[in-house]
């Protein structure tokens, strides 16, 4: 029960409003909410009449409005200036639920992966390769630095993801290695290879991104650096052996990096090589 006898305490306003003392204190030192009267004793009383102000206070401050702009509303009131107030806060709150439910997709994305890769990490899978459907991906490639070695790999994805970073807000799920269809062609594998970043879904902030088509994908799971030609070589045998052809680029998309090290069996990455592919009938495929 409140007592109004000498108005309400600060501590009995902070209880009603679900507030600290402290916080009332604080407004009251900024100049934001003051209470009524301070007695002798240094005591702070608020009125009754002061009550739906506070209530306005936390309405706003719970909305993710701060507080110094509330108290520069305050200072000038009307419905108007109100609605205006309460529009921008809820474009900055549409733009905020934006950027929760993609950077929710990429935790889908990334969980996805690592599920696939503790599964394949199990499995006779893993050594198998196999067929698989994947939709359109977007990536940004950018060609190895010279020599090809982990350090320089290392170089090449890192250039990648700060360029990503410096134009937009959402952190770089997979990255991998591009083996360029025509080099494979030639038997010169590694000719023209880079690093990629798959980029989120529904990017499309880089007009200079490559397209990984949708379709029937040939896929071998593989412990090894994306400079080690054997793995391609063994995938390509596989591929040929099963009447398909290449119909795009090779794509060795990491699930397991070295921070994973310890929990492999090996201190190399885990991959994923995937192609799309087509029946024979274009060209034949080089193989060693």
């Amino acid at each position: 029960m409140i007592s109004v006898k000498d108005g309400i305490s600060i501590s009995e306003m902070a209880r009603i409003h679900g507030l600290t003392r402290q916080t009332l204190i604080y407004y009251d030192n900024i100049g934001l909410f003051k209470p009524e009267r301070v007695d002798s004793n240094g005591y702070r009383y608020y009125s009754w009449a002061q009550i739906p102000y506070l209530r306005e206070i936390c309405f706003l401050k719970h909305t993710g409005i701060p507080l110094k702009k509330i108290q520069e509303h305050f200072q000038n009131r009307t419905p108007e200036r109100e609605v205006e107030l309460l529009n921008r806060q809820r474009r900055v709150l549409e733009c905020r639920i934006g950027d929760l439910q993609r950077l929710r997709g990429l935790l889908n994305i990334r969980i996805e992966n690592y599920e696939k890769a503790i599964e394949a990490h199990t499995m006779e899978r893993q050594i198998e390769p196999f067929l698989e459907d994947f939709e359109e991906r977007r990536i940004l490639f950018r060609q190895w630095d010279q020599p090809i070695n982990r350090t320089n790999l290392h170089r090449t994805v890192m250039a990648l993801w700060q360029e990503i970073s410096e134009r937009i807000r959402m952190p770089v799920c997979t990255f991998g290695t591009l083996v360029r269809q025509q080099s494979v062609r030639t038997g010169d594998v590694l000719a023209g290879a880079g690093s990629i970043v798959f980029l989120p879904p529904w990017d499309r902030t880089f007009a200079e991104a490559r397209v990984l088509p949708g379709g029937k994908y040939a896929c071998m799971y593989k412990y090894g650096m994306p400079y080690e030609e054997e793995h391609v070589h063994r995938f390509l045998r596989w591929i040929d052996k099963n009447g398909l052809e290449l119909a795009g680029d090779i794509v060795d998309a990491c699930l397991l990096d070295t921070t994973f090290y310890q929990y492999m069996d090996t201190a190399k990455d885990f991959c994923m090589l995937q192609a799309l592919v087509r029946k024979k009938g274009y060209f034949r495929i080089s193989t060693k």
